[in-house]
């Protein structure tokens, strides 16, 4: 469902200019709006923000900063959409940064509505940040970093993420290519992704160790012999393989949840690629067929993948949107400037 409400505000010339189209960044900082334009816009107001402030960003394509304060960053979207009950466009993140951010309990890092169309690199301590619909090119780990406790929820990582030492994730209904989690005292779980291990990029199986799969779709690509397993310190229930008939054959003995489909064509409506290379490209939806979405089922009865569980796989942000912003032609007599503006969010 989604809401559909209208109001006041006398915060009008940087709405005005979000509804022309132009580059805006708004700054929250105790009760008080700032506002930058231009490519530039999201340095300036990282640079003029702290810890717990919070970025909001139009369409459009901005320049990359590095990120160093626990902020909570919101975008348009990251993909554009032309559905009448949630029209938006994209909020395009260009260039490559790091995100480093001190060891903290206080706060936490918060990214919705972005495309990345470079690579990240963390560093440092990342204390239960969350990126809720986003798309990244990579999502790498830098020399002695930590995540805990990183959630991943509806997004798209194009091609590698990695984690090292004691870190651990969660990705909720994602599409992630190319994970790699090999220390031993890490852990990942995926519940309701698509993962794709792609061979040509040096990407196996076997390279994330203390993993949890539940209810997810699992390629090999291009496959090799022991690589292309599933390790036996991981744990998988009711997911379905592709690419590798030997991909559960480490973790076989713990449950027999788990299901090999060698037809591809048979569970994904337009998705067929079983070469390497191909990576989490943006125009692939994975949506299942109408009888693999009936034939298999996860440990809650609905359909495994991206579009199973309760949290169904969606592109549109949870944020508000403007969808219409009219100013009075005058002036009150007391000088104050009237303007309706409609917002549109989807309900959670």
């Amino acid at each position: 469902m989604k809401k559909l409400f209208s109001f006041i505000s006398m915060f009008c010339m940087s709405m005005i200019v979000f509804a022309q189209g132009s580059l805006l960044a708004t700054l929250s900082h105790d009760g008080n709006i700032s506002a930058f334009y231009g490519a530039s816009a999201l340095k300036s107001a990282v640079a003029a923000a702290e810890s717990g402030d919070v970025i909001t960003l139009s369409s459009g394509q901005f320049s990359a900063t590095n990120i160093t304060k626990p902020i909570t960053l919101r975008g348009a979207g990251m993909s554009v959409s032309t559905d009448s009950l949630n029209a938006h466009e994209a909020t395009i993140i260009q260039g490559s940064f790091s995100i480093n951010i001190a060891d903290s309990l206080e706060g936490r890092l918060a990214m919705e509505g972005l495309y990345f169309n470079n690579g990240i690199t963390y560093s440092g301590v990342l204390n239960n940040a969350q990126f809720l619909k986003c798309r990244f090119l990579n999502f790498i780990a830098g020399t002695n970093a930590l995540s805990r406790n990183t959630s991943f929820i509806h997004c798209r990582i194009y091609n590698g993420y990695t984690q090292i030492g004691a870190s651990n994730a969660f990705f909720i209904n994602c599409a992630v290519g190319c994970p790699e989690s090999t220390s031993t005292s890490a852990s990942i779980e995926f519940s309701n992704c698509f993962i794709k291990f792609d061979y040509g990029s040096a990407s196996y199986a076997s390279e994330v160790f203390n993993a949890y799969y539940k209810n997810c779709i699992i390629q090999i690509a291009q496959p090799t012999t022991g690589s292309s397993k599933i390790p036996s310190n991981c744990t998988a229930y009711y997911c379905v393989g592709l690419g590798y008939k030997e991909i559960f054959g480490n973790i076989e003995g713990k449950n027999s949840t788990n299901k090999y489909v060698s037809d591809i064509t048979s569970v994904f409506k337009t998705y067929t690629t079983t070469s390497y290379n191909t990576h989490i490209q943006d125009r692939y939806n994975f949506k299942l067929t109408d009888a693999a979405a009936a034939k298999y089922l996860g440990t809650d009865g609905t359909q495994v993948g991206m579009y199973g569980g309760n949290l169904t796989y969606d592109e549109n942000p949870t944020i508000p949107q403007i969808t219409k912003c009219n100013v009075a032609a005058k002036s009150t007599a007391d000088g104050k400037l009237s303007v309706d503006i409609e917002v549109k969010a989807a309900e959670y």
